[in-house]
């Protein structure tokens, strides 16, 4: 057993040191239709060869621009004084404020204020935020200047 272990290694050790010339195959030239052209990433569609170059309506930097950062809408208190109740919103923007039924930022209005939470409606969506609970993430506001609207 240790003789066939012991010629294993030296079996092993020979092809490692025994000078052998290995020649790797000619690189193999792609077909001239396939090489890829400046720009090849923005043609579309993406994975056929026969791309076509790009078509959107629209310079590239107004499509490619980050996306409008919704507002989170935290309430942060609830304030009754008789008839007059008012909320204290913290909408990231900076300024938390007390606002009352009617009363918003931007897009966005407060419907209602119950004892706990606030509804709040968006271009005809309602949301609700909780006193001490999770906050209303609302939709971001849209673009002023969108690209146009591609499909029929």
């Amino acid at each position: 057993m240790r003789a066939s272990l012991e010629l294993a290694g030296l079996a092993a050790l020979g092809v490692q040191l025994w000078p052998v010339a290995i020649d790797l195959p000619p690189a193999r030239e792609p077909p001239a239709e396939a090489v890829p052209a400046e720009g090849s990433a923005l043609r579309r569609p993406l994975f056929d060869p026969s791309r076509r170059a790009w078509t959107a309506e629209g310079s590239r930097d107004l499509i490619q621009r980050p996306d409008p950062v919704p507002p989170v809408l935290v309430l942060r208190g609830i304030r009754r004084d008789g008839v007059a109740v008012r909320a204290f919103i913290d909408d990231g923007s900076g300024d938390p404020t007390w606002l009352a039924p009617g009363d918003g930022r931007g897009d966005w209005r407060i419907t209602a204020i119950g004892t706990d939470r606030v509804s709040v409606i968006q271009r005809g969506r309602r949301f609700e935020a909780a006193f001490l609970g999770e906050p209303a993430t609302l939709r971001p506001a849209p673009f002023t200047d969108r690209p146009l609207d591609l499909r029929p």
